[in-house]
């Protein structure tokens, strides 16, 4: 009796699409991007199997909804994050990679789907073409920066594929279960850690570096604090 009650309450309510998005991504999570049917999507929201052609004409039209879904949430976390910056250029690129990897640790589900192939040819255009102009915008944030002396005069295209490639691989290794349990502290300190690394380089300094970050500077006792220390 629960399975016919469903997807009553589920029409009642409005949320049908919202429920199997939901139910999409625990069946790319668990059988792949090309594993799984709308019958499956369908069971595993406990609805019939007609029920997901209300909102969607086919598996590729689903497909397309789950891409904008976690495109949105992801943009969401990016944004916070941004606001919160109050450094140059490098500060921002590194809170957006930082961003990435805490996504991946709260949303696993989005982050795997975010990850299939292809998934960005399957984004509405509309929203492919925001995410297209934040990528130039920023694109167009890292150039001044370096000619401004801020960023070292690498290739964009060679930084931005190596930044990629850490904060996308140490999300996958958050998700797959490779570091042990991650809390979101511990995923911001991994994803600090690592950007960090990448920021400074692996070439020798006659000087150690330090990282904002990762090295607040501690707040500075008052007067009145030192006085009472001294007597």
């Amino acid at each position: 009796m629960n399975n016919v009650n469903i997807p009553k309450r589920a029409y009642h309510h409005g949320n049908l699409r919202e429920v199997l998005i939901k139910a999409t991504l625990r069946a790319i999570a668990e059988d792949g991007p090309e594993g799984f049917t709308l019958r499956d999507v369908a069971r595993r929201a406990g609805v019939s199997p007609a029920a997901p052609y209300r909102h969607f004409k086919d598996k590729d039209e689903l497909l397309a909804a789950v891409a904008g879904e976690c495109a949105d949430r992801l943009g969401a976390t990016i944004d916070v994050a941004i606001a919160e910056a109050t450094g140059g250029a490098l500060d921002r690129f590194r809170l957006v990679g930082i961003a990435l990897v805490q996504f991946a640790a709260a949303h696993p589900e989005h982050f795997r789907a975010l990850n299939m192939p292809g998934i960005a040819t399957r984004l509405p255009p509309e929203q492919q073409a925001r995410v297209d102009a934040w990528n130039a915008e920023q694109y167009a944030s890292l150039a001044a920066a370096q000619e401004a002396g801020t960023i070292a005069p690498i290739p964009l295209d060679e930084l931005i594929l190596a930044a990629n490639a850490l904060v996308h691989g140490l999300g996958h290794l958050i998700v797959e279960g490779q570091l042990g349990d991650v809390s979101a502290a511990r995923a911001k300190q991994l994803a600090i850690a690592a950007t960090g690394v990448l920021g400074v380089g692996l070439i020798p300094r006659t000087e150690p570096t330090s990282d904002p970050m990762r090295d607040p500077p501690k707040p500075r006792k008052r007067a009145s604090e030192t006085r009472r220390q001294h007597r």
